[in-house]
């Protein structure tokens, strides 16, 4: 890939969030010992780990006891069983609040495995809740905690490897913070250390209360799940359902992940009627209380609970009591027994949020004042309102604090909501501070207070570059709309609000939210003060760059009104307002306005002696170059990185773009050795993941052409649903979805086109990349569902003049030949003239004779054995035999179709080709040449290989002669998923019957 998308949002640097509420009532496991352990309080550089990084759990009442989850327990334990066997899984486990997710990963942590596998090494992590948003990076500091509590901080900083220091920021004491450190890493670095704890022993991963993650948690999430099927990881992820919106980006990854058959959806239902009275009369039992109870009240119990666990119990409780009417009530139905004090102490733990450390306590009451609450505290504890932990108290359950929250008077509110912002000012100013800070300062209604907190964390995340997106666009957004309530508001914000705006729309750009983004930034610009030329320039660069990522091809306008503001001797000014417009230029294949607009740019920061700027003009002129076809252009490229020296963002450039050059050039080695050395570049100086993407990207386009199509899968399958939507992800998608394709499984691919289609479109618009691969891919699938007149509408673009360089328009020629070649065949009356015209522009293109030979070939010009000949990516030996083959085959010659389909079949799944090697080999079968190995390579061999495990266990099962029924009895699933199992193995094997596939499972042949 290439061109200026190096912006593509990247994980917020982590912080320090306080711990929070699991969502059942139940002890914390703790974290089995290995060797190495260390006691409560870790040192490093002579800094303390606060008490809160450890993991001794108070003693707890006994848990009520668990009904009805016998099948979900039975598939935890079935993955930790694999897991302990090397191959490690992943399994999210979804249901509303109160239905008892946590209450069953906690049963399941009790004896992970069946009792005679080896220990596991636990590691949890909750993500929190601010009451207005996600509380940043909660999850990834409880994993963290658990690690240095388990193995101590030597050993932490040892696994976690050079990459160590990502850890900083979520924990200032185990490691020095440096500002210079891109914690953007953090997620890698995460997994990674996973990892290599896992080669001792099994690792068991639980992240819980999914629904209020963070962006980091989220990649920490995915990252964790795609590197566990390699090793003893098993991940346990909670999220309650009824809080994943349409919309809610938990909900993205989750879809993503299933989709890629990495992960195991577990939906905890609610108990029926008979469960949920057995567990009243469980717990009336437990309590030492007659099991009996009249009919009347245990049908009320049960018709009130609605089958959720929680309500059970609680209703339980206070069975034969007056019950309120409504779930607010039950909540506070424990909290209305306590006394005075008990409840003033919880309206101030239920202040401080979902946890309360000792230190904000006493910030909020005063020391004398929270020793005199002991008892009240104790009382609370006791009535199992409030758990104790060591460092401070929590709730018993996350929507009991809320209801808590909700009890507290106006006064009460404002005082509490204040002490806790002004403690946490006073503290260490983490971004989860000042978030939490703007947070308090917003519920305690002082507005100036609020807005100055607000506009520090938007601060924040713009001087960081890598800061929590989601949170500061929520707290921008809040700034926005306390602006008004403040008098003198810009000198209380120490900006004007059009500046607010502009850094808002930036914000909200990394969030995806993109016409927000351009709504908020062109208020920006409508109010940016007249006499601020220099800043309304930099306002418009950032409209114009928020419309480029749409896809808006007003973009070019606003960049032109930019710079003519700035006078032309501001040569800083000026520099990268030009090469914004030589991108734009660039992308859209403007390449002679592009070389200019380059040279512009890089005379206007050379005279500013602004390097970088310098080197990525050089740059963007020499792919330009290249791209029209002079390979001159190549060295500009290394004097461009000469120019850069050691600066980042200019080196970032340089390898994308060297690489992709010659990835067109067909060059597919010498691109994954420049792609994979500024990879690992990147890896060493802790770069992002937007420049490490771009960079690893061409490397698994690279092993395409290559013809190691598993490796590039695997990549695209871990790291595609980690890139937020922007240009970029859409070159992925397009890659992915075309590498799909070929590899076979046409039916994700069309599904995955389709669902991405406008968007590609939308971008295509700006970016001649997008365009160019779009067309091919989108044409490709139209053949294969044999709508011949979108494919013709796609590669129609080929004919356009000035619309692509050589090297897209060669390959989209390719794909224009088949899509001729197939209406031809269809009856159509088409002119192949005005494609032979635009072949012939791209006379000039080092490969051209590769492209030439194959859209000849196409369109019956020229013969197949030239396309076998040519060199070229790896698919197209295969694919060329596969099309000779079946010309002679059409002509009636079996005797010389037969070894060219033969050899089709063999390379085709040497490489992972399964599109050619299924239709070669259906060729095959159909003129009754196959023989037993050629039919089982060409059929069976692919087919077995695209089963995922789950469906290899049910074909198992199948030829065992099992029933659905049974099938579905064996592996704990409904008999409706195993059915639709056992449908997807019938048509993957190209079998008619569950007796054929059962002969495929004992014998490995179709014959």
């Amino acid at each position: 890939m290439s061109g200026d998308s190096l912006h593509a949002p990247v994980p917020a640097p982590p912080e320090h969030p306080a711990e929070h509420p699991a969502e059942h009532p139940a002890e914390r496991p703790a974290v089995a010992p290995v060797d190495g352990a260390v006691d409560r309080q870790v040192t490093w550089h002579d800094e303390q780990v606060p008490a809160s990084w450890t993991r001794e759990q108070p003693g707890s009442a006994a848990a009520p006891p668990m009904i009805g989850r016998a099948a979900e327990l039975a598939l935890l334990r079935e993955a930790f069983a694999s897991t302990a066997d090397g191959s490690g899984a992943a399994v999210v486990v979804g249901g509303e609040a109160g239905i008892g997710k946590t209450r069953l990963v906690q049963e399941f942590l009790a004896a992970p495995g069946t009792g005679e596998g080896p220990d596991a090494l636990v590691l949890r992590g909750q993500c929190a809740d601010s009451g207005s948003g996600p509380i940043p990076y909660a999850a990834p500091t409880g994993l963290l905690a658990d690690v240095v509590h388990a193995i101590g901080a030597d050993a932490t900083l040892a696994a976690a490897g050079p990459a160590a220091d990502a850890l900083s920021v979520l924990a200032p004491g185990l490691v020095d913070v440096r500002h210079d450190v891109d914690t953007g890493r953090l997620p890698e670095v995460l997994a990674d250390l996973t990892t290599a704890l896992a080669a001792d022993r099994p690792v068991v991963v639980v992240l819980e209360d999914l629904h209020w993650s963070d962006d980091v948690t989220r990649t920490v999430l995915a990252r964790l799940v795609r590197s566990a099927p390699t090793s003893r990881v098993l991940v346990v992820a909670t999220y309650r359902s009824d809080d994943v919106g349409r919309r809610h980006p938990l909900r993205t990854v989750l879809a993503e992940l299933e989709r890629s058959r990495l992960a195991t959806r577990v939906d905890v239902p609610r108990l029926d009627a008979a469960e949920a009275g057995r567990l009243v009369t469980t717990l009336l039992a437990t309590r030492g209380e007659p099991a009996e109870v009249s009919g009347a009240t245990l049908s009320d119990l049960v018709e009130r609970s609605e089958g959720v666990p929680f309500y059970v119990e609680e209703l339980t409780e206070f069975a034969g009591d007056t019950m309120p009417d409504s779930l607010r009530d039950v909540l506070l139905l424990r909290y209305s027994t306590l006394g005075d004090a008990a409840q003033t102490f919880c309206r101030a733990v239920a202040a401080a949020g979902q946890h309360a450390p000792h230190e904000l306590l006493i910030a909020m009451l005063g020391t004398e004042h929270l020793e005199r609450a002991e008892s009240a505290a104790r009382e609370a504890v006791d009535a199992h309102v409030l758990v104790a932990e060591p460092d401070g108290y929590r709730f018993r359950h996350a929507l009991m604090q809320e209801a808590v929250a909700d009890e507290l008077l106006p006064g009460e509110a404002r005082r509490l909501h204040a002490a806790c912002a002004r403690a946490l000012e006073d503290g260490r100013r983490t971004l989860a501070d000042v978030a939490a800070a703007a947070d308090h300062w917003w519920r305690a209604r002082v507005p100036d207070r609020a807005l100055a907190s607000a506009v520090e964390v938007v601060r924040t995340g713009d001087a960081f570059g890598q800061t929590s997106t989601a949170v500061t666009a929520a707290a921008g957004e809040r700034a926005l709309e306390l602006w008004d309530l403040v008098p003198d508001a810009a000198q209380v914000a120490g900006l004007h609000h059009a500046e607010l705006l502009r850094l808002v729309s930036t914000a909200l750009q990394d969030t995806a939210r993109v016409d927000r983004a351009a709504g908020v930034a062109g208020e920006a610009l409508a109010e940016w003060p007249p006499d601020d030329p220099a800043g309304r320039a930099q306002a418009l660069m950032t409209l114009a760059h928020i419309r480029a990522k749409a896809g808006d091809p007003r973009s070019g306008d606003l960049l032109d009104e930019a710079l003519a503001l700035l006078p032309p001797d501001d040569h800083a000014g000026r520099a990268p307002v030009l090469r914004q417009q030589a991108r734009n230029a660039m992308m859209d294949h403007r390449p002679d306005e592009a070389i200019a607009v380059a040279s512009a740019a890089y005379d206007a920061a050379t005279a500013a002696g602004d390097a970088a700027n310098a080197s990525l003009a050089l740059n963007l002129r020499g792919l330009s170059r290249v791209d029209r076809g002079d390979l001159d252009g190549l060295a500009e490229l290394e004097r461009a990185r000469e120019v850069g020296g050691d600066d980042w963002r200019a080196q970032a450039h340089y390898y994308t773009n060297a690489s992709d050059t010659r990835l067109k050039l067909g060059r597919y080695a010498e691109a994954e050795a420049i792609a994979e050395t500024g990879a690992r570049r990147a890896r060493e100086l802790g770069a992002g993941w937007a420049s490490r993407a771009m960079l690893e990207g061409n490397v698994a386009e690279a092993w395409i052409g290559q013809g190691r199509w598993d490796d590039a899968q695997a990549w695209y399958e871990r790291s595609v649903p980690l890139v937020d939507p922007s240009d970029y992800a859409v070159y992925l998608q397009e890659r992915w979805t075309w590498l799909t394709t070929w590899r076979g499984d046409v039916a994700q691919a069309q599904r995955r086109a389709h669902a991405h289609r406008a968007t590609w479109l939308r971008f295509g618009r700006m970016e001649e990349q997008i365009r160019a691969r779009v067309a091919g891919t989108l044409a490709d699938l139209a053949l294969l569902r044999d709508d011949l007149d979108d494919a013709l509408e796609q590669v129609r673009l080929a004919t356009v003049p000035d619309a692509l360089s050589p090297f897209y328009r060669l390959t989209l020629l390719a794909v224009a030949g088949r899509v001729l070649d197939r209406a031809r065949s269809a009856g159509r009356a088409v002119d192949v003239g005005p494609y032979r015209e635009a072949l012939s522009t791209g006379a000039s293109w080092p490969t051209f004779p590769t492209w030439a030979a194959l859209f000849a070939a196409e369109v019956g010009d020229g013969p197949w054995e030239a396309v076998v000949a040519a060199e070229g990516p790896a698919h197209l030996r295969p694919y060329a035999l596969y099309r000779d083959g079946a010309s002679l085959l059409a002509a009636g010659d079996r005797r010389a179709a037969r070894p060219l389909l033969d050899d089709a079949v063999a390379a085709a799944e040497a490489i992972g080709c399964g599109l050619v090697a299924d239709r070669a080999g259906g060729l095959l079968t159909g003129a009754g040449l196959a023989r037993g190995d050629v039919r089982r390579s060409a059929t069976t061999s692919t087919a077995e290989r695209a089963l995922t495990e789950r469906e290899r266990q049910v074909l198992a099962l199948v030829a065992e002669g099992l029933t659905n029924g049974q099938i579905a009895e064996r592996l704990f699933i409904s008999r409706k998923t195993a059915s639709v199992h056992v449908s997807a193995i019938l048509r993957k094997l190209g079998v008619a019957s569950r007796t054929e596939a059962a002969v495929v499972a004992r014998t490995g042949s179709t014959s």
